[in-house]
């Protein structure tokens, strides 16, 4: 049997409701076109498809194909305004695919096709997370020095290369492991002729107690995706993804392909010497999943590169955004009892009870409606540059060595307000002025990753080793 794969185009028939189209796919854009020949009644079925409602998500399914195909619509469909054209297209941000076609696939599925109680991440960037040589046993020295040739390759037993964690996800227990895959060889046209004696890639793989309908792999996707690139310290990462279902003997089975779509120019080529290592951080990946899903994560993320060119490069904006997650990070961390923190506490007090006192005395003005003393009073706070001084504090002796290892300048009082006035000039008047206060970028960027780890419980010490391996 060949491979089974989701080509870049490919056509079939869909049905769309009740009405079953013709369409042509070209990567990630759906074009219908309306199996119809009578013109009143493709009239009719072009408007209840365009009609159908915006916001939607819902996946079309075409089962005339060798194999099913799914493809997932979300939002509206698009159109020719004046409906002269009956093509109506969308872009699928998810297509899936069976990985097979013959009753006996189908009969050893315990649910219906539509649904999975695993799903996989594997290969790409998550090789370099985890090394698939994992799962390899190294010869003995002995082999090394043959010289006959002939050399062994064992793979060592599965539970020396595998670990998972418990947690929950919206009160359902899901299962996180981490692994590697071992698949046969390839001997395709495009592996150019060569022979290959199989493929190992490492995945990451989430698998549930009860079965997940196709609407949720969306969801795990963003959570993989995130994670990975944290981990990666870049947005663009890239892996493939697969679904299965548990049979009757608890066994897993692969049911479908997934090919996701993503708006990256290029991926990360990031090596394991380069990334944090997700065997170093397994015991706190609920944590770290916990804090994706509830957007802890996101200003952190936000200023991982999207582009392999932008890797060593730092803009205005990138300025911005670092100085906006170090304000999160702040905020996050008032967790922990901070002295001063409770001094401004005390001051709003006092300015309270001296709002009170004035108007008893003064009835014929009301201060909170009649001044800005109501909003003045709400932002204050410490300034962004005592803030992050803060923080340098709770965390110096982690950035410190980050600062050592690059060579960069030292962080203080004087340099942490030069960084942040890169921002204000660049917000009030519009000017850039850079001199040496970009050089602190690396370091600040750094303060945000220590600061976020440390909220999932990591040690200072695991904290200054994962990030000397990305900095």
């Amino acid at each position: 049997m060949s491979k089974i794969k989701i080509e870049d185009s490919f056509c079939g028939y869909l049905k769309v409701g009740d009405d079953l189209c013709a369409y042509h796919i070209s990567n990630d854009i759906v074009t219908l076109l309306l199996a119809e020949n009578n013109g009143r009644k493709r009239h009719e079925i072009f408007e209840r498809i365009r009609s159908r409602s915006e916001g939607s998500s819902e996946y079309l399914f075409d089962e005339d194909n060798e194999y099913i195909i799914a493809i997932l619509h979300k939002g509206s469909f698009n159109n020719d305004v004046l409906g002269l054209n009956t093509s109506i297209q969308f872009s699928t941000p998810v297509i899936v695919k069976a990985c097979g076609n013959a009753d006996g696939f189908f009969g050893e599925m315990t649910e219906a096709w539509e649904k999975f109680h695993a799903i996989t991440f594997y290969g790409g960037n998550i090789n370099a997370l985890y090394n698939p040589q994992a799962a390899v046993k190294q010869p003995e020295i002995k082999e090394y020095l043959k010289c006959n040739g002939a050399r062994e390759i064992k793979m060592r037993p599965y539970g020396e290369y595998t670990r998972s964690v418990d947690f929950e996800v919206d009160g359902e227990k899901v299962t996180f492991t981490v692994s590697v895959l071992s698949a046969g060889k390839d001997n395709s046209t495009e592996s150019k002729g060569e022979y290959s004696l199989g493929i190992l890639n490492s995945c990451i793989q989430f698998s549930f107690e009860t079965a997940q309908g196709f609407d949720k792999i969306e969801k795990y996707y963003k959570i993989a995706r995130r994670l990975v690139a944290i981990l990666t310290s870049q947005n663009n990462v890239s892996f493939d993804v697969y679904i299965s279902q548990r049979t009757l003997e608890g066994k897993y089975i692969k049911t479908g392909i997934c090919k996701i779509f993503n708006p990256y120019a290029n991926y990360s080529k990031r090596k394991c010497h380069k990334v944090i290592p997700i065997w170093n951080v397994l015991d706190y990946v609920p944590k770290l999943i916990n804090a994706i899903m509830q957007g802890s994560a996101d200003s952190l993320i936000d200023l991982l590169p999207k582009d392999n060119r932008d890797v060593n490069r730092i803009s205005i904006t990138n300025v911005q955004d670092l100085c906006t997650a170090l304000e999160v990070a702040y905020r996050q961390g008032e967790k922990r009892a901070r002295e001063k923190d409770n001094l401004i506490k005390e001051l709003k007090e006092n300015i309270k009870e001296t709002i009170t006192k004035f108007l008893e005395s003064h009835a014929e003005i009301d201060v909170n409606k009649e001044t800005n003393i109501k909003s003045a009073f709400d932002y204050l706070d410490f300034t962004l540059k005592q803030r992050i001084l803060t923080l340098y504090n709770e965390n110096h002796s982690i950035v410190d060595e980050i600062i050592s290892k690059c060579s960069l300048p030292q962080v203080n009082e004087d340099s942490i307000a030069s960084f942040v006035k890169l921002r204000d000039n660049r917000t009030h008047s519009g000017t850039t002025e850079w001199g040496d206060s970009a050089r602190l970028y690396t370091a600040m960027f750094a303060l945000v990753y220590a600061c976020f780890f440390r909220t999932l419980g990591l040690s200072d010490e695991t904290i200054t080793s994962m990030l000397l391996q990305i900095f």
